[in-house]
């Protein structure tokens, strides 16, 4: 049996992966700072969870020791937990190597090397790392999440508004489906020493076409405000570098998302 190792599995992609490894039968264990309760929406029942510091390395290399494959899906979007995603991916990738791990897998973000947006070059410093490592590495870049979109959209709320920003679209995509394209690539074939792909969902949609779904499946009887989204992010997204038409593996699409999720 494959062993994975999740790190940031208590994170939302990270739970999600680790519910595919373990839906796949794969012996699957979660490092993580902190373990959550059995209680908590990041417990996944039937994980192990070993607790460690990817900024100082403790524990790491201990926590790795027969593993077969590191799935990485660290996220670090405040600036206090960036360097997680910088220091902490030396860490992880050397403590990896003297524990034995072949393979590590990496989850990034299409075109996070085309913007100056610090998490993005936060991002690709963490996939520069991956592709000078010395195990075998795959990075799974994918587009922006349904979750995040919604959530763009919720934030108007307590103003009574739907925020669309202006020329923007999305190819969003579920977490659940990008846990299985990670899983896919943690498990599947050798492409190379070094390789990578895109991931997109399943349809390039406006944000405003996205708003108004999301409208209908929450009730929400917010005005739909059309704003501008000025900085780095903004342009990256006004440029269309958030998508991948080509690259559509996504199956569930947004609409059948908040169906599913009931938001």
């Amino acid at each position: 049996m494959i062993s994975i190792a999740v790190a940031g599995g208590t994170g939302l992609a990270g739970s999600a992966v680790v519910r595919e490894c373990l839906r796949r039968g794969l012996e699957t264990r979660v490092l993580s700072r902190h373990s959550p309760g059995a209680e908590t929406p990041a417990y996944v029942e039937g994980a192990s969870y070993v607790q460690v510091d990817i900024l100082s390395g403790h524990g790491l290399e201990d926590a790795l020791v027969g593993a077969d494959v590191v799935i990485d899906t660290l996220n670090g979007q405040s600036r206090a937990a960036r360097a997680v995603l910088t220091l902490g991916a030396g860490n992880l990738l050397r403590a990896a190597a003297a524990a034995g791990v072949r393979r590590a897998t990496l989850l990034s973000i299409v075109n996070v090397d085309r913007s100056a947006f610090s998490y993005y070059r936060a991002k690709a410093e963490q996939e520069t790392a991956y592709a000078g490592s010395a195990l075998e590495s795959v990075t799974v870049r994918s587009t922006q999440f349904h979750d995040l979109v919604a959530g763009m959209f919720a934030s108007g709320r307590r103003l009574g508004i739907v925020p669309v920003f202006r020329g923007t679209s999305f190819q969003s995509i579920s977490t659940a489906d990008v846990a299985r394209l990670l899983v896919d690539a943690a498990t599947g074939p050798v492409q190379g020493t070094h390789s990578g792909f895109a991931v997109g969902g399943p349809k390039v949609q406006s944000m405003r076409e996205l708003a108004n779904e999301w409208r209908a499946a929450t009730g929400s009887a917010g005005r739909v405000v059309e704003m501008p989204l000025p900085g780095a992010f903004g342009r990256f997204l006004r440029e269309g570098l958030n998508l991948v038409p080509e690259a559509a593996a996504g199956r569930e699409t947004f609409s059948e998302w908040l169906r599913r999720v009931r938001p």
